[in-house]
């Protein structure tokens, strides 16, 4: 008897690119009423994304990947920087001098490294149950806190940096996965990208990503069936 063929990994691309057209049509809508005639390209708009992951992170290679992958999609060049240091505050610290363009975080943990008193407020509010949405107030708390010349997206309902808050002996919060990028980095079209696909990770596809990377050894191939590309 013949044995059975093996399933195919199915390309994930039609569930977010359905986000992902819904996020551009409005973006593109926004940019209609907005836009300035005559107005010159914004050179922070042409010029190839620097992504910073921690080489030790299979997560953030994975997540690093994506991003990298949905940017070029979108006509935008990017490359990937690994550092072997993997703290956080490490990467913020970068991105604030410029060294970098995007980095990847966990809301939790970013507030802790940004404001830490009110990270320990925030853990003790939601454990007495003081917080209807806790992952909502996390990020809001999160975005609150960045300096002004960087901003993130809606968080994914991934959770993660289980690394970063081990070493970090960081409160217990919500760990949403977001990108976190300078403010005039990127045009409208490439931001709701960004968003998109942020918005469909989950905690599954993404140990399964890691999963398939560990086989193939290809961190690019895995990612590229996972989006369809």
């Amino acid at each position: 008897m013949n044995a059975a063929p093996s399933a195919a990994r199915t390309p994930r691309r039609p569930v977010w690119s359905a986000t992902l057209a819904a996020v551009t049509l409005l973006a593109g809508l926004a940019g209609c009423s907005t836009a300035e005639p005559g107005r010159s390209p914004d050179p922070d708009h042409e010029r190839p994304v620097r992504i910073l992951v921690s080489g030790h992170s299979p997560e953030q290679l994975i997540l690093g990947q994506i991003y990298l992958q949905v940017l070029n999609e979108e006509g935008r060049e990017a490359d990937l920087i690994s550092e072997s240091t993997p703290q956080p505050l490490n990467r913020l610290a970068r991105l604030r001098e410029k060294e970098v363009d995007l980095v990847i975080g966990c809301t939790g943990n970013l507030l802790h490294r940004l404001d830490p008193v009110r990270a320990h407020e925030l853990s003790a509010e939601i454990a007495a149950g003081e917080i209807e949405d806790p992952a909502d107030q996390t990020h809001r708390e999160f975005v609150g806190a960045l300096p002004g010349s960087l901003t993130t997206t809606d968080p994914s309902s991934a959770q993660g940096c289980a690394e970063d808050v081990r070493l970090g002996q960081v409160p217990d919060l919500p760990e949403s996965i977001v990108p976190v990028f300078s403010r005039d980095l990127f045009d409208r079209e490439e931001t709701a990208a960004l968003a998109a696909v942020t918005r469909v990770l989950t905690t599954e596809e993404i140990a399964s990503l890691i999963e398939e990377m560990e086989k193939e050894s290809s961190v690019s191939t895995v990612v590229a069936e996972w989006l369809g590309y």
